[in-house]
């Protein structure tokens, strides 16, 4: 009876310590927090937090159909490690969350195959590198429904273009951004200053630069504002169905030999992979993005922590904490603190 006690006690204690801990609150600052409840060393605290976890048993994720697999470089101290997620694209829950020394074929092979069934059709969004067609390929065969993440592939293209290009490049990169998102507004304020560009450039360097510069900036202040805009309306960017896809896409085509050698290698690649980017089209409420396990990453260990987990156990830990949120474990509370410390009253010497 006595060792319940004990234990019901400190069950709310560890629940504060991991409540504290997705709040990325540290050790010390715990120990402050616990000077006001039941005072506890920073060393206490680490063991007990670090102890509850790794006991805490998180139920499997059933009824995979729709599965995002993404990878984060974390650094153990200056050691680089490679942390291979599973994301259940309905819960959002993960179902598979580990640590590797690399991120090899063969690794993402063994990790896969410990964790996913391939004799079951499965929706797999990856990024565009070029080793995942052929891992998970030859994992689930003709199971495999494999969509690429449109926002890598914007990113992509962003990355194709200098960052101090000319008013046509601009022009052509909203282009392509414009295949599977309308960038319909974007494309008609651009297209105006592209026509006043050809003529601007005609009045030599000086003009042309000071001209440049300043429409640049406009141009990049109107992104911005559409940006704000939408973020007010909590709308996202719209995006395209897959007839107006394959019109735009069409149009670029026809044009590609006027394009410079980056576009053009751009564009052969979206058509090479034209089937993968548009899996999303043909199933319902399908993901055409990898948002969900980004977004899990940034709940989980936010880029600038994980650079200062200095162990492996202190990376996995982290990474658990997150799952164990949810998995709705941490709002699981039996007794407050208040309860625990009420239940050893009649035990308390009034002497």
């Amino acid at each position: 009876f006595w060792e319940q006690l004990k234990t019901d006690f400190f069950n709310v204690i560890n629940s504060i310590y991991q409540r504290l801990r997705t709040q990325n609150v540290s050790y010390d600052g715990a120990s402050t927090v616990m000077e006001l409840i039941f005072p506890r060393g920073k060393d206490t605290i680490h063991n007990g937090f670090t102890d509850s976890v790794e006991r805490t048993y998180i139920p499997p994720v059933e009824d995979i159909q729709i599965v995002h697999y993404d990878e984060q470089h974390p650094k153990m101290g200056r050691t680089q490690k490679f942390r291979l997620t599973l994301l259940d694209g309905v819960t959002g829950r993960p179902i598979a969350d580990e640590l590797y020394d690399n991120k090899s074929p063969e690794t993402i092979k063994t990790f896969i195959e410990a964790h996913l069934d391939p004799t079951r059709k499965t929706f797999v969004v990856t990024d565009l590198y070029s080793s995942y067609p052929g891992v998970f390929g030859n994992f689930f065969g003709e199971n495999l429904i494999h969509q690429l993440c449109l926002l890598h592939l914007n990113k992509l293209i962003v990355g194709d273009f200098p960052k101090h290009g000319t008013i046509e490049q601009e022009l052509i990169k909203y282009r392509l951004l414009n295949i599977f998102y309308n960038r319909d507004a974007e494309i008609e304020v651009i297209e105006e200053m592209a026509k006043e560009e050809r003529i601007v450039r005609l009045k030599g360097d000086a003009e042309y630069g000071a001209w440049l510069k300043s429409s640049i900036s406009i141009f990049r202040q109107f992104v911005h504002e559409c940006e704000l805009g939408r973020r007010r309306k909590e709308e996202n960017l719209e995006q395209r169905t897959f007839f107006e896809a394959v019109k735009v896409f069409s149009t670029l085509m026809v044009e590609i030999d006027s394009f410079e050698a980056f576009v053009q290698k751009r564009l052969r690649m979206i058509k090479k992979n034209w089937k993968h980017l548009t899996e999303f089209y043909f199933m319902e409420d399908a993901p055409a993005t990898n948002n969900l396990v980004e977004n899990y990453y940034s709940a989980s260990l936010k880029t600038h922590r994980k650079k200062q987990l200095r162990t492996e156990r202190g990376i996995k830990n982290q990474m658990k904490l997150s799952a164990m949120k949810r998995a709705g474990l941490l709002g699981r509370c039996e007794k407050t603190i208040l309860e625990a410390f009420l239940m050893f009253v009649p035990f308390l010497d009034t002497g």
